[in-house]
């Protein structure tokens, strides 16, 4: 069995549209990447970019068009039965909109009651109740704050611990973040940020963290560390430790997304952010680099050719032709 928690290969899922002329195009484009059990992984990119297309895949919502997702050593496609019992319940998701997590016709009590049938975690209700209340101490919260309640009852940041909560309950090995600060208010993300940082470090948790905001995704980065995905128009454009591609960037792109955060330095000019042309499909479906018409250093190669994820010395990963003819990098092209 592989000693990775979950390992990607050439993951690839192609959407159809259209009766008579029948486009297609790639939302997300041969990723491959492996995470250890314990790390973290930041997935970072605009919207669009496949990150929530990745993660649905991950989780078993979506079958790839073609590749595999290696959980524990086993194609997670293929799972029957118990094992795949086993992977829903050891594979978690935290989604981007909490007020659409919780149907506003159930009490809260009815999702983490239901998760402990489900999953077989208890044999009665008070001994349910104990369980839940555990972990709803781990959010910050109790079982009586929640007791008889709709969702309208909460806030928006309540609701995202809620659901976080409920995730916990089933007590995952991996947990799966898609953008879920996004929809909660600024006081209420460095909560939920320091929460997964805490299950990260004291459960030793491996979480994957999805987002379009590059200010969390470093925030995170610098207190755990992990590894960051950069992902554009399906593609993974660049790839390695997190604080060093935040710090350190190799691809234009990541650069791009870099300068887009305002600084909190009141001797620096805010020039606002960097326009970004809306998303079109045919860029998904360009020969070349997706990225060469919005990049400073294009060439002609680029306009030609897709280039390939280059491995470079010190461990990162860009598929850039620019980057490939200026810095120094292993012969070898990371396996497609």
């Amino acid at each position: 069995m592989s000693s990775k928690l979950l390992k990607v290969r050439n993951l690839t899922k192609v959407f159809r549209s259209g009766i008579y002329i029948g486009v297609s195009f790639k939302a997300v484009d041969d990723v491959s990447f492996s995470l250890d059990k314990g790390r973290v992984l930041i997935v970072v990119g605009e919207s669009g970019c496949g990150k929530s297309t990745l993660a649905k895949m991950i989780l078993g919502f979506l079958k790839p068009t073609s590749g595999e997702i290696l959980y524990k050593g086993k194609n997670i496609v293929k799972l029957r039965g118990n094992e795949e019992k086993t992977f829903r319940k050891e594979v978690q998701p935290v989604f981007q909109d909490p007020f659409e997590t919780f149907n506003p016709f159930h009490r809260i009590t009815y999702y983490f009651l239901t998760t402990c049938f489900k999953f077989g975690l208890s044999k009665s209700k008070d001994e349910s109740k104990k369980i839940i209340d555990d972990v709803l101490k781990k959010v910050g919260m109790s079982y009586d704050e929640i007791d008889g309640k709709y969702p309208h009852e909460f806030s928006g940041g309540q609701l995202q611990r809620l659901s976080i909560a409920r995730a916990l309950l089933a007590t995952p090995t991996l947990l799966i973040a898609d953008e879920p600060v996004t929809m909660v208010d600024a006081s209420a993300r460095i909560g939920i940020l320091s929460l997964f940082m805490e299950l990260n470090r004291k459960y030793d948790m491996s979480i994957i963290y999805i987002t379009h905001d590059l200010a969390t995704g470093y925030y995170l980065a610098s207190q755990v560390g992990g590894d960051m995905i950069v992902m554009y128009r399906g593609d993974v454009v660049e790839m390695g430790c997190a604080e060093e591609v935040m710090l350190n960037p190799l691809h234009p792109y990541t650069t791009m997304l870099l300068n887009s955060i305002p600084e909190p330095n009141p001797e620096k000019r805010w020039e606002g952010r960097p326009e970004f042309p809306s998303i079109e499909l045919k860029e998904y479906r360009f020969s070349g680099c997706k990225f060469s018409k919005r990049c400073p250093h294009a060439f002609s190669k680029c306009y030609e050719e897709k280039p390939e994820l280059f491995e470079m010395m010190n461990g990162r990963f860009v598929r850039c032709w620019w980057v490939k003819s200026n810095l120094k990098i292993n012969e070898e092209v990371v396996s497609r």
